[in-house]
């Protein structure tokens, strides 16, 4: 499998011509290690997916490496395509709130909260939507590339860039209030974590393999620790991107970093609970006892949020372009590269249900508890339930 990591990537960086991001992944938020895909199982013969409204929303991300995926936000669904239009739809019904016209490529999307929606361009402006009607509150230009989809909360817009930067922007505004800029490795993955508020604090995954903790209203540091240590002869070898989004649960953080390790850390100082060895960039998921994980060949791994133990591993999803799991009613629940929704028993990992839903690939998929919402790169979203 190396000789075929390192052609993988010396071709995509040769197309892309970039210097200091592989894309490593497809056109989607999901990703794949170069392995043959295999006949999925036979599911249980359950018919728990049930569609409540599905749209068409205008482009997706299929061409270039957008980072576009839903959001909640009270009774809301929020969505951005990839030209420049955003939509708020009613949660349960699929109806039609409101509908702004950017008029300019969408990149990063969409941070929805305290009454605000923020997207970001790809030449590198932030633009704040009201949540309530979708009138344009403010708008930056940050002048650099977006490498993450913008967080709002405690009065701050938080946002990243592709060479380190990290802002903390005045949602009234968008005028900079703090900026912390972290070194970014000469090899790393496209993308990076979203950071994660919660309390005063604000968490960050940096592409060094390390997870901050500072201040979101003032940028203070709190603590910064490493997740995933260097190691191999060459850059592709040290490659160790911490791209997933902290979980915060109980004063403790779960993190993860690809060829690193999934960690339990403590939130107040950073004290290591636990590390694993399972390499992954996407968002993780828990239920009461369980995180799950997608792992780098397609892989879902339940761990123990006790100790970090494997519980139980599904391989069968191997090169199919997995998405993030969601957990709602007793199912684990991932997506795929051909539009298809997959829920496993949290118990063993066992299939219960596949169903195609959407056109393209699933590059986003959230839950609000009672629902859940898939956005695709051909740009339908829908909106389940169990």
């Amino acid at each position: 499998m190396q000789k075929y990591l390192v052609l993988f990537f010396v071709v995509l960086a040769l197309v892309s011509g970039c210097k200091n991001k592989v894309k490593k992944e497809t056109l989607w938020d999901v990703y794949q290690e170069p392995v043959s895909p295999k006949s999925l199982p036979q599911d249980s013969g359950a018919r728990e997916i049930q569609t409540l409204w599905k749209k068409d929303v205008g482009r997706g991300s299929e061409i270039g490496f957008a980072i576009l995926k839903p959001a909640y936000f009270k009774d809301g669904v929020y969505v951005a395509n990839r030209n420049g239009g955003v939509s708020r739809f009613e949660a349960d019904t699929g109806k039609l709130v409101w509908r702004q016209n950017l008029e300019k490529a969408v990149y990063s999307a969409i941070g929805v909260n305290d009454g605000l929606a923020a997207v970001a361009h790809d030449n590198g402006d932030i633009t704040a939507l009201n949540a309530d009607d979708g009138s344009i509150d403010w708008e930056i230009s940050m002048k650099r590339q977006i490498s993450a989809i913008p967080v709002v909360g405690r009065g701050r817009v938080v946002v990243r860039t592709a060479d380190g930067l990290i802002i903390g922007l005045d949602s009234r505004n968008g005028e900079i209030v703090w900026q912390v800029k972290k070194a970014v490795p000469g090899l790393s993955m496209h993308g990076d974590s979203v950071p994660v508020i919660t309390g005063d604090a604000v968490l960050i995954g940096l592409s060094n393999g390390r997870i901050i903790a500072n201040n979101v209203i003032t940028g203070r540091d709190y603590w910064e620790t490493e997740i995933a240590y260097l190691q191999g002869q060459n850059e592709l070898e040290r490659l160790t991107d911490s791209d997933t989004t902290p979980i915060v649960q109980g004063g403790t953080v779960y993190t993860a970093a690809y060829q690193g390790n999934v960690v339990a850390v403590q939130l107040s100082d950073a004290a290591s609970i636990w590390k694993t060895g399972i390499s992954t960039r996407l968002p993780m998921t828990m239920d009461g006892e369980k995180l799950y994980v997608t792992a780098e060949l397609g892989d879902i791994v339940a761990l123990s949020r006790q100790d970090g133990s494997v519980l139980w591993k599904q391989q069968a999803f191997r090169g199919h372009g997995i998405s993030q799991p969601v957990v709602l009613d007793g199912r684990v629940i991932i997506g795929d590269s051909r539009g298809r929704i997959h829920t496993l028993n949290p118990g063993d990992g066992a299939l219960v249900e596949s169903r195609k839903i959407v056109s393209g690939a699933i590059v986003g998929i959230v839950s609000d508890g009672s629902n859940f919402t898939v956005f695709s790169s051909a740009g339908q979203v829908a909106t389940l339930s169990l």
